[in-house]
């Protein structure tokens, strides 16, 4: 398992990649910006076609920053941790200002707490958020926030605000988010201080704006979504006590997100305006917690240790959720033998629960329990047929037993489902491969570097599947239909 000592591999080389993107990413804004000296007023929010960035520019614009993310950090790509992330935030979009509530969310592979909200719909975190919040609603309490960034729309306004400078700004701005999630809250800001073109000043004062608007909003939205508002201020006070202990390097969301007394003050006198309410405790959020402590700490035997002195000392529901991430645990330390009763046991007493069926269903895989497995997999998807770990336990399930058309099935019909995931492209790549399917082999990889923003090797892949095809009839029509739409958006593309 990759592990957190291993998180500043290739720093040096993202932060040259980023700075190089930075200087291009001026040419890629002139289209975006050509009547920015024109028209100063804010733009009409919601209005895809007022002010300078329209929503559909503001789109392309984070598909081609999400493509340079992945191009240069590692993302976090746990599926159970993943739909967790996805189901929360669907869950507090309804109740958000969003026009567009088609989002994306991304977890980049980094114990460092940071969030962040990119324009056209993406929302991000690092898996460190997952160890900064005590439970929830803390939790959720950040995605409310980054969600209402988007609501507002406050690129755009940061975009008129910065009509002279504009370009050199977001290039400082978007890079710092790459360079922060890959390298740490210096470097993120050594790149803000190093963009001459920003008055810091009047961008940390803006900035308070927004984050004053982002509150009272996500505050909102939680109360709304069944949430506690105090949640906020909670997580606030914190994190302001965070970057006190931390001095002169608090975390990178500290650094993009100024929290002070007088904002933890504002954000529970906002609270306080919504009636208090009793909202039970999530044991899902400890278990993805707990998922994600397993993946930071020094050695399996370490998290093994930890948790089975954690499952001694509780009671109830904490005791519940210490024995699920004890049995992670065990399979992560190669022990499934130890984790199948324990999630066994759990599946047995909670039979509806998805989280410890996949749980269950990922020991008797590692157990080589291959059969078991496959008809436990196969029940729990009767209950949810679309539930996205379950279905990729599935596909790992036939691959193991060499059932590769199977496989193939499952996982062409997830990355139908799926289609922004590298880590699905990849795997199915993998299955074509052993399956002998050499066409759809390349086909895959071209898309898994694509979503990479690697477009020389999306390219190079599919020559080869259009060579390998010849001139059979659909497909190559087909394969050159995807070659001739990843080029031309490598011309546009400048990150």
């Amino acid at each position: 398992m990759y592990r957190h000592n291993k998180n500043q591999i290739r720093v040096r080389y993202f932060i040259s990649t980023s700075l190089t993107g930075l200087v291009l990413l001026i040419a890629a804004l002139s289209p975006f910006m050509s009547h920015a000296q024109e028209d100063i007023s804010l733009p009409t929010l919601g209005d895809a076609t007022s002010g300078v960035i329209s929503l559909q520019q503001e789109k392309s614009l984070g598909q081609y920053w999400l493509k340079s993310l992945r191009r240069q950090v590692k993302t976090f790509d746990d599926p159970v941790v993943n739909q967790y992330l996805n189901d929360l935030v669907y869950r507090l979009i309804p109740n958000s200002e969003l026009s567009d509530r088609s989002v994306q969310t991304i977890i980049v592979d980094s114990a460092q707490l940071n969030a962040f909200a990119v324009p056209g719909g993406i929302v991000g975190i690092n898996a460190g958020l997952f160890l900064y919040a005590n439970n929830e609603q803390e939790f959720s309490s950040v995605l409310a926030h980054e969600l209402a960034h988007l609501s507002q729309r406050h690129f755009a306004r940061s975009v008129e605000r910065q009509q002279n400078n504009t370009p050199l700004a977001l290039a400082g701005l978007l890079a710092s988010i790459v360079i922060g999630a890959a390298a740490g809250p210096d470097a993120g800001l050594a790149v803000l201080a190093g963009s001459q073109a920003l008055s810091v000043q009047n961008q940390l004062s803006y900035s308070r704006q927004n984050e004053q608007e982002a509150d009272r909003i996500g505050i909102n939205t939680l109360y709304q979504s069944g949430f506690d508002p105090y949640a906020m201020p909670a997580m606030f006070e914190r994190m302001l006590q965070q970057s006190r202990l931390q001095g002169e390097a608090p975390p990178e969301y500290l650094s993009t997100h100024p929290v002070t007394e007088s904002r933890v003050a504002d954000t529970r006198n906002r609270a306080e305006q919504y009636p208090k309410v009793a909202v039970p405790d999530s044991l899902d959020f400890y278990e993805m917690k707990a998922r994600v402590i397993i993946h930071y700490a020094n050695s399996p035997n370490q998290a093994v240790n930890q948790f089975q002195q954690a499952v001694k000392n509780s009671t109830g529901n904490e005791q519940i959720v210490q024995q699920y991430a004890l049995a992670a645990a065990y399979i992560d330390a190669g022990n499934p033998g130890k984790a199948t009763p324990l999630a066994e046991a759990l599946t047995q007493k909670y039979p509806h629960n998805l989280i410890y069926r996949e749980l269950y269903g990922a020991a008797l895989l590692a157990e080589k329990k291959l059969a078991s497995a496959e008809e436990h997999l196969k029940t729990s998807l009767n209950f949810s047929p679309k539930n996205y770990p379950l279905q990729v336990l599935l596909a790992r399930t036939y691959e193991t037993q060499n059932r590769l058309i199977e496989a193939q099935s499952v996982l062409k019909v997830l990355t139908k489902e799926n289609p922004q995931r590298p880590d699905l492209w990849y795997q199915l790549a993998e299955v074509n491969g052993l399956a002998g399917d050499i066409i759809d082999l390349y086909r895959a990889r071209a898309e898994y570097f694509y979503l990479l923003g690697n477009f020389e090797k999306a390219q190079e892949n599919l020559r080869l599947a259009i060579k390998r095809n010849g001139d059979r009839y659909p497909l190559n029509t087909v394969l050159q239909s995807r070659m001739d739409s990843i080029t031309r958006e490598k011309k546009e593309n400048r990150f």
